[in-house]
């Protein structure tokens, strides 16, 4: 049974260490998109609902790309908060085991079958990255790290243009449930044609002749 007094009270929690102003594109607004992505993509296989959304919520508490690298600090945080609910240690560590695991960098490939609540909330917090959202945030995390929006290699990663080929671009691959690759191919499909389209406006001439 869904326990919605845990999920409400964690997600005032997070909702009142994100809510500030974020240029980066990892505020609460993302947080709660990732949550809702998930609560769909839950309803889609077999998984524990509640640890999935409890998972989602805290995913992002403590990037690791605004804490210096140190991927410890988001689940320390989780656990924490966890315990002084007084939840369950199985479930908690399930969840911290999820925050732990769910970032693109930990290149974790989780297995829907054995680690179901990883693989929504992963696939929910990778299609937040896709699509019409996903270009937003993209500009808007690479001016915020004041990168050029491109260079004269396209693909070259230290630019906001580079960062689609480097990474965006290889997660419909990655998704790990079917609901979530079906959500994921118009994303991707998006975001291959704003490139094409990027690509002819900075480059008028070779394609208008």
């Amino acid at each position: 049974m869904l326990n919605n007094s845990i999920i409400k009270k964690a997600a005032e929690y997070v909702r009142s260490i994100q809510i500030k102003a974020d240029e980066s594109g990892h505020d609460w607004h993302h947080t709660e998109r990732v949550w809702l992505n998930t609560k769909y993509l839950a309803t889609k296989i077999e998984c524990n609902t509640e640890l999935a959304e409890l998972g989602a919520l805290f995913h992002d508490i403590a990037d690791a790309k605004f804490h210096n690298g140190d991927e410890t600090i988001g689940a320390a945080l989780t656990k924490e908060w966890l315990e002084n609910q007084f939840y369950d240690k199985e479930k908690i560590d399930t969840v911290v085991f999820i925050v732990d695991h769910v970032s693109f960098r930990k290149k974790y490939k989780p297995n829907p079958k054995t680690h179901p609540e990883l693989s929504v909330v992963q696939d929910a917090d990778r299609l937040d990255a896709m699509g019409a959202i996903g270009i937003a945030r993209a500009f808007s995390y690479g001016g915020y790290k004041q990168r050029p929006l491109y260079t004269a290699n396209f693909k070259e990663a230290s630019s906001t243009i580079g960062h689609f080929y480097e990474k965006l671009l290889t997660l419909y691959k990655l998704m790990n449930t079917e609901p979530a690759k079906e959500l994921a191919k118009e994303r991707h499909d998006f975001m291959v044609s704003f490139l094409e389209q990027f690509q002819k406006d900075i480059l008028p001439i070779k394609y208008l002749g």
